[in-house]
């Protein structure tokens, strides 16, 4: 036993010399390990305790963990009575302070027995407060028990000491424990863990065990993974941002920053304390590695063996230290992201939601939502990294200056100039990222257009040509990023030799110095080793600083365009959303719609989409509540901008007018659907109700439709409703805004695309004299072209050149001589007075529909997929393979290389320090070598980064994104119909950012780092040959982690992915309809769905970062052992180890921690990447995406063919899918070349499917296709579609010239050649020359005018001419229309019939035709009915043949 020693009255803290040099003076103990954390815990729990009285009792009373905690802390507080009785009587070594210590400790148990109280019962989690002091008190009184046992302190004092320790240990054992099994309600035991978790669980990911079990024994589902804690799912927080937002001084600069900062200051500064003692922690490691070295030199010093001891217990407690602020700090920003990413997600939807119509842009929109936000969260991921390098770099500068002196000017400089420069590169770097965004943005957006065209590019047979286009644009996006990239090299190159150049810089002037100076200063291990370590902390924090520059600047970049989104013009409308509910009793009568004491008034008004372009001229209209107004005018006159404007979507720029309110039925002339069901589509946001939801579908003669899909009205359309015909689109909108039951609706021309049959019902049941909207007394505006349907409306507004030249009603009209044939130019029609619509169906809707049966929607269950958990090597090979074999070699050996020249400089370096010769000779030739060793270092690392920026990674960018598109252009049309267009877009803009970006960054950082990790470990096992023997050890325990963590962390990245593309899907198709959203008053519900797809994608983007962080604390612990084991066994082995090899050792240990963290951050985004590289691969696989090459396979037929253009269905029966439900059955027909044929017959009823077989989009499963005598299934298909002249529903423009649309076929489709006068008639022939020519630039011909804004340019009917001039300029002898001029009016309609029949006089002509009276002179005409021929024959005969169906088709339009 030891005495009390002189320095015992003293502060200390250290003995000096006494109890074997290795203890606290008594009155440090008493002070700052007694006095300090108990007066500590006395300022602090009375906050809390308050805190607690407020709440409700959350635990079950009667508890054995309940019990065993008042026991426990009872026995605690009886323990430190008794410690405070035995210091009051004892008289020997005893301070000043010892009683005021024990008086304190009494006091604070009690406090720990109310609050240990307490927060069992009312709190859901352990007491974080409580577990951090009994932490602490239970560190501090092992500390001063074991000096009660070095000195002779009485028995009694030293035994209850003791059992106050264990106390204290076993109180927090029990305070530690989880309660979830306690609670006393259901819903607290579903609570979240991280609600849930103490301290201890919560800083070493305890809690996430479960899943890690889960994850690598079965497939995990949504469901598997945790909910997120209040804080995080919080919507007050997104309320709060939105409200600051739109307060914010936009005036002032980065008002979007600093809305960020004022709502989330609180997270945003979270991680500043674990990263100070995170710094701190590292800051010392110098000065450990210096008291190591000289440990290990004075080996022949006695009584040193306690300051070995402490020397492991203290690089033990520093780097577990390390490892557990590392995690903390992580996880702290990682709760900042998430939360950050709620608000902007959220914020950029409630600005979509007010957006204006002409701001819309898709492809911007996907590129907002996927990458500028991924690349804001990427920059905050980061960001504290900043600040604390500064600090960094400050401390260790001065440590360096205490090792070498004034040289230490040399590294300050360096890092100087290096930050410098990075800075200069950074300058120049934002803008090329805007230009590299702009042209991703253009990618996508075509992509997405191409997307949603693809069945009339395939029967133009432009797959060719939209591949070649969308290939020319993704290698101008990868050059742009080539700007980036050079520069990055530059970046890329300063930070890897960052350690490089200031080693060279330092001992080059501590060397110029030392032989300057007479006295001759020595380059020694302490110096050495001081100063590496330093030099470390120096440069380690910069080279993460000058990589991340330029990702904060396109951070910065993003986040600007975020606000610019955030800053452009919107529409404030007031929405009123209506919530009343009608019931609808049986028998279907209908109730009167609500009502609103208003009318509809304009005051030469005057409207355009900017100021600068008006398009209405002095609109004088009114309309009374419950009218029936009809808008009518030639193509292009402004109905549909009229109808816009009625909603509030176009600008008033002149006169008066009021908006309708928000809560008007608004269907668009483009028919905007949701990828849904028929019945969601048509139900929109409101309450399913059977008997109404009938009375709508019988009403839109939709239930034969219905009848005829495989799962009724639960059948998926598809995106854009592609499973449809045009004809079925218009009408499921029509029954969208009749369900809504609104009581105004403005209609643009929902009778186009319809059959005549299908239109007469449809404007009987709906807006006839008894239809449902006459007797709802709903006030109505329609746009059409049905001019014959006029006499039905109150009122009639005729349009032209955007004014209104009549108003009144139809008598009125009639009287002044307004001749409604020639605005429709449909001679043919006449309804008399007599024939009155109304009596064309008298059948209620009780008569003619039947209930539809429910479909049985039991999904088969998808095969669980074992790569989702156990990885896929193939997409790491696939990502190779793209790069080229070559390529990867001279990756792999220039990195090789570089990296075995770094450590050779570490080695001579330490050779230089061991050298026995230190002459000035010696000297000058060490620095020599030393110059040249790193000289070739730096080139070596030039050499890498070079090739790596400007051959590797755009190799893999181009062939990566050329595998998907290439998929995407062969891709069967039966998958293209049932796949998400949202989904499509995803991959070519997430997918393809993450392969540009994230996995080639990632796999630099992977590669190299683990290059370097190795390169450590062999210096560390060459330093104490003994820890080799850890290493197996080591890398079996590596080796279970990662099995364990990647089965888990590839499912949850995986649904991280898949969890994106719904929102992604739902805002593109906000946007796509965000007109329609807000004429009927659904903002709120829109935004509500938003939110629920924001939260459940918020669940594996939080708990990706949780799983990450988990890794780094494990991976980071393991370091703390190894470095543990090395400094034990240096101790335990002093006399045979090498100081020089264990300095090493240690400086390179020193970035082992920081290596493995580079390395998870990098290896967990290589995953992300690799994820996207496994969807791409996937994608491009024919067995996984069904493929159009096998069936283009074919040796082509003649050049000429067709020669004749002869037709014939032969027992043909065909589906959209392989295995579907056939939608053609026994068609038998033969078409003789030259001949003319009209498909006519109801919506629905087969016509487009009979002509997209020619083409070969449909799954033929019985009978064959003859053209010209050849079986189509014997041609290719691209050389088939070429062969036919196709005019689809749906224009298609591409990207270019007015010369490159009208003949846009590459140079293998072997067209024949169009001059420009060739293109010039074609154009004067459809009469769209002028219009060009008005609009061309002076400087450009008409054939040289973009037509990149073509919609802005031309309406829908000239655009629908345009596309028929293409027709005109191709040569074949086969012609198609597929509902071609279902949207046009019939003066654009009669121009189109006048040119078929004189430019393709001679060409076989097979057309789909809505009015009827355009295919009287056809040879023959066709009536399809549910997929079969109902009947074929001459159209004269038909009409003269009694209860034939194409005559009461025509009769029903008025023909006779």
């Amino acid at each position: 036993m030891s005495r009390a020693c002189h320095a015992d009255g003293s502060f200390g803290p250290g003995i000096g010399s006494c109890r074997g040099g290795f203890d606290f003076t008594l009155v440090f103990e008493d002070s700052m390990l007694g006095l300090v954390p108990q007066a500590a815990l006395l300022l602090l729990a009375p906050l809390r305790l308050a805190t607690l009285r407020r709440r409700r009792q959350r635990v079950a009373k009667d508890s054995h963990l309940g019990f065993l905690k008042m026991f426990t802390s009872g026995c605690y507080a009886i323990s430190s009575i008794l410690l405070l009785i035995i210091w009051s009587e004892i008289e020997v070594y005893k301070t000043r302070l010892s009683i005021a210590s024990a008086s304190l400790e009494f006091l604070g148990s009690l406090i720990i027995v109310t609050l240990s109280r307490l927060e069992h019962t009312r709190a859901v989690r352990p007491s974080h407060l409580l577990q951090f002091f009994l932490l602490v008190l239970l560190l501090c009184d092992g500390v001063r028990l074991r000096t009660l046992f070095l000195m002779d302190y009485p028995p009694s004092l030293v035994t209850s000491a003791s059992i106050h320790t264990f106390l204290t240990a076993m109180l927090l054992l029990l305070e530690s424990l989880d309660k979830r099994e306690l609670f006393s309600s259901d819903r607290d035991r579903t609570l979240p863990p991280e609600e849930t978790i103490g301290l201890f669980g919560k800083r070493l990911f305890w809690y996430l065990n479960r899943l890690f079990k889960d994850g690598y024994r079965k497939i995990l589902k949504p469901g598997d993974l945790f909910t997120m804690d209040a804080d995080l799912a919080s919507k007050e927080r997104t309320i709060t941002f939105q409200d600051v937002w739109t307060r914010q001084d936009k005036s002032k600069s980065a008002p979007l920053a600093r809305a960020i900062c004022k709502v989330l200051w609180l997270d945003l500064l979270s991680p500043v304390i674990p990263r100070i003692l995170q710094m701190a922690t590292t800051l010392s490691q110098p000065y450990l590695i210096t008291a190591v070295i000289r440990f290990i030199q004075d080996r022949n010093e006695p009584d040193t063996t306690n300051v070995g001891y402490g020397l492991i217990g203290a690089y033990a407690l520093n780097y577990s230290l390390l490892a557990i602020s590392s995690s903390w700090c992580a996880q702290n920003v990682a709760r900042f992201s998430t939360k950050l990413r709620s608000c902007l997600i959220s914020l950029i939807y409630e600005k979509t939601l007010h957006i204006t119509s002409k701001d819309v842009n898709l492809g911007s929109a996907t590129v907002l939502m996927n990458v500028d936000v991924e690349k804001v969260l990427s920059g905050t991921r980061h960001m504290h990294e900043i600040w604390s390098a500064v600090i960094n770099t400050s401390v260790a500068l001065y440590i360096l200056y205490s090792h070498l002196g004034t040289a230490f000017i040399a590294p300050f400089l360096t890092t100087l100039i290096a930050s410098g420069l990075c800075m200069w590169i950074g300058k120049y770097m934002r803008p090329r990222q805007m230009d590299w965004v702009a042209a991703t943005e253009t990618r996508v957006t075509s992509v997405s257009y191409v997307v949603g065209c693809i069945k009339g590019i395939r029967m133009l047979g432009l797959s060719g040509t939209v591949l070649r286009m969308l290939t020319t644009l993704r290698e101008l996006e990868v050059e742009a990023h080539k700007h980036i990239r050079r520069l990055l090299l530059w970046v890329l190159l300063i930070s890897n030799i960052m350690f490089q150049i200031t080693t060279l810089a330092t001992y080059v002037t501590y060397a110029a110095i030392a032989l300057s100076n007479p006295n001759g200063l020595s380059l020694n291990f302490n110096v050495l080793y001081g100063s590496l370590s330093a030099l470390k902390l120096v440069t380690s924090p910069m080279v993460l600083v000058l990589q991340l520059i330029p990702q904060i600047q396109g951070s910065l970049a993003s986040l600007d365009r975020i606000q610019n989104f955030l800053m452009s013009d919107s529409i404030n409308q007031d929405e009123k959303d209506s919530t009343a509910q009608h019931i609808v009793p049986e028998g279907i009568e209908l109730l009167p719609m609500r009502t609103q004491n208003s009318v509809i008034t304009m005051k030469d008004a005057i409207f355009g989409v900017d100021a600068e372009k008006p398009l209405l001229f002095d609109i004088n209209m009114r309309c009374q509540l419950g009218s029936f107004t009809m808008v009518v005018g030639k193509v292009g006159s402004g109905k549909s901008v009229l109808l816009r404007s009625l909603v509030g979507e176009s600008k008033l720029l002149g006169g008066s007018f009021d908006p309708l309110p928000s809560g008007t039925a608004f269907c668009d002339q483009t028919v905007w659907l949701r990828n849904a069901t028929v019945r969601d589509n048509i139900i929109g946001e409101d309450d399913f109700e059977e008997s109404w939801y009938n009375n709508i579908l019988w009403s839109c003669n939709l239930t034969q439709d219905l009848d005829e899909m495989k799962k009724g009205d639960l059948t998926p359309i598809g995106s854009k409703g592609i499973s449809l015909s045009g004809g079925q689109k218009n009408r499921i909108s029509l029954a969208r805004a009749l369900y809504a039951r609104k009581p105004i609706l403005a209609i643009d021309d929902m009778l186009a695309g319809l059959d005549s049959t299908t239109e007469k019902l449809v404007f009987d049941r709906v807006f006839g004299r008894k239809g449902l909207l006459r007797k709802s007394s709903a006030t109505v505006i329609l746009a059409t072209h049905a001019t014959y349907f006029a006499r039905h409306a109150d009122r009639i507004v005729v349009l032209s050149e955007g004014r209104i030249i009549e108003n009144g009603t139809y008598p009125e009209l009639i009287a002044r001589k307004v001749n409604f044939h020639e605005i429709n130019d449909s001679t043919s029609i006449d309804i008399s007075e007599g024939d009155s619509i109304d009596e064309i169906s008298s059948e209620t809707s009780d008569e003619v529909i039947s209930p539809i049966s429910k479909v049985d929607l039991v999904e088969e269950d998808e095969e669980e997929d074992e790569a989702r958990r156990a990885g896929d090597r193939k997409s790491l090979y696939f990502f190779m393979k793209s790069v080229g074999t070559f390529h990867c070699l001279l990756y792999f050996g220039l990195m090789c290389f570089a990296t075995v020249a770094t450590t050779i400089q570490f080695l001579w370096l330490k050779w230089w320090a061991q050298s026995d010769n230190s002459t000035r000779s010696a000297s000058i030739r060490n620095l020599y070598l030393f110059i040249i060793i790193t000289a070739i270092n730096i080139l070596l690392y030039f050499l890498w980064l070079m090739h790596f920026a400007l051959y590797f990674t755009p190799r893999a960018s181009l062939a990566l994104h050329a595998a998907q598109l290439n998929a995407l252009m062969r891709a069967k049309f039966s998958y293209l119909v049932s796949t998400d267009i949202g989904t499509i877009t995803n991959r070519f803009s997430q997918d393809i950012v993450l392969v540009d970006n994230q996995l080639q960054y990632a796999w630099i950082n992977v590669t190299s780092e683990l290059l370097t990790i190795i390169s450590q470990i062999a210096i560390l096992v060459v330093a104490t040959p003994p820890v080799g023997a850890t290493i197996p050890l080591l890398a079996g325990v590596g080796y279970l982690i990662q099995r364990v963590y990647l089965r888990t962390s590839r499912q949850v990245r995986l649904m991280d992915l898949e969890a994106k593309a719904p929102l992604c899907t739902h805002f593109l198709e906000s946007l796509a309809g965000i007109i329609t959203i807000r004429s009927f008053g659904w903002s709120a519900a829109y935004r509500k769905r938003n939110n629920e797809q924001l939260d459940q994608s918020q669940v594996p983007f939080y708990l990706l970062f949780q799983i990450q962080n988990w890794l780094n604390l494990v991976l980071e612990l393991m370091v703390a052992g190894l470095v543990t084991v090395i400094v034990g066994l240096a101790v335990a082995l002093r006399s045979k180890v090498d100081p020089g090899y264990l300095g090493l050792g240690l400086v390179a240990a020193m970035d082992l921690g920081w290596n493995f963290r580079v390395i998870i951050m990098a290896w967990t985004d290589l995953e992300t990447s690799l994820s996207a590289v496994t969807r791409i691969r996937q994608f491009s696989d024919p067995k996984l995406v069904p493929s159009e090459t096998e069936d283009t396979a074919k040796p082509d037929p003649p050049s000429s063919w067709p020669i004749a253009g002869s037709v014939a269905f032969k027992s043909l029966s065909a589906s959209y899918t392989d295995n579907g439900k056939p939608v053609l059955n026994g068609i038998d027909l033969k078409i003789k070349a030259g001949e003319k044929i009209g498909l006519c017959g109801r919506t629905g009823s087969g016509k487009s499917s009979l002509v997209a077989t020619l083409f070969g989009l449909l799954h033929q499963q019985d009978g064959e296709i003859l053209i010209d005598n050849i079986p189509n299934t014997n041609v290719s298909l691209s050389v088939l579609r070429s062969k036919i002249i196709a005019l689809p529903q749906e224009a298609f423009f591409l990207r270019g010239t007015v010369r490159h649309n009208l003949a846009p076929w590459i140079p293998e489709a072997k067209m024949p050649s169009v001059s420009d006068a060739q293109m010039k008639a074609a154009l004067e022939q459809v009469q769209l020359w002028e219009k060009l020519s008005s609009t061309a630039e002076n400087t450009k011909s008409v054939l040289d005018s973009r037509l990149d804004n073509v919609e802005g340019l031309l309406s829908q009917g000239e655009r629908q001419l345009f596309c028929l001039a293409r027709a005109i300029l191709m040569d074949g002898k086969i012609v198609v229309l597929d509902e071609a001029t279902s949207s046009v009016d019939a003066n654009t309609d009669a121009l189109m019939q006048r040119i078929l029949r004189t430019a393709f006089a001679d060409r076989t002509i097979i057309a789909i035709a809505h009015r009827l009276d355009t295919i009287l002179d056809f040879d023959r005409v066709v009536v399809m009915d549910t997929g079969r021929i109902a009947e074929i024959g001459v159209p004269g005969t038909l009409m003269q043949t009694e209860g034939s169906l194409f005559r009461a088709l025509v009769e029903s339009q008025g023909n006779k």
